[in-house]
């Protein structure tokens, strides 16, 4: 596993806000294309509709997704190379067992993302302060928005 790095010009941009999501929760998918941000977001949607059905950008940049059993938040950001993005599901509320949910996330967001490699993507994961793919920790350090 492969801890992720900002430089002190990502503080308080949409980068630190997905360093810190990494940080902060057991589980995330990340996804790292050759194309800009907006070409990554495009791919996201067309394999997890669900995404875009219920969805607020927030003013960093980060979205939030709200399916009818529980939540992404999740953001894509440039770096010279291409772009990379991390989603992570979340209950709905605080006392939400993860049961509950899961199977839908599994079905709805894990699945279709994860088949995002096969268009070409680099598809991981990680939590708890790392990810799965050193390539996108290494572009990570120079991302940008």
């Amino acid at each position: 596993m492969f801890s992720l790095a900002i430089d002190a010009n990502a503080h308080g941009t949409r980068i630190e806000s997905l360093y810190r999501l990494v940080e902060s929760v057991g589980l995330v998918i990340t996804v790292h294309g050759s194309g800009d941000p907006g070409e990554t977001t495009r791919a996201i949607h067309e394999a997890a509709p669900r995404l875009s059905e219920d969805h607020e950008v927030r003013a960093d940049g980060m979205i939030l997704s709200t399916m009818a059993q529980y939540r992404m938040f999740w953001g894509v950001v440039g770096y010279p190379g291409g772009s990379l993005a991390i989603l992570t599901p979340m209950s709905l509320y605080v006392a939400q067992n993860r049961r509950d949910w899961i199977s839908h996330f599994m079905r709805e967001v894990l699945d279709p993302v994860n088949a995002l490699a096969g268009r070409g993507y680099r598809v991981g994961g990680g939590g708890n302060g790392t990810v799965s793919d050193s390539e996108f920790a290494q572009a990570f350090a120079r991302a940008y928005v």
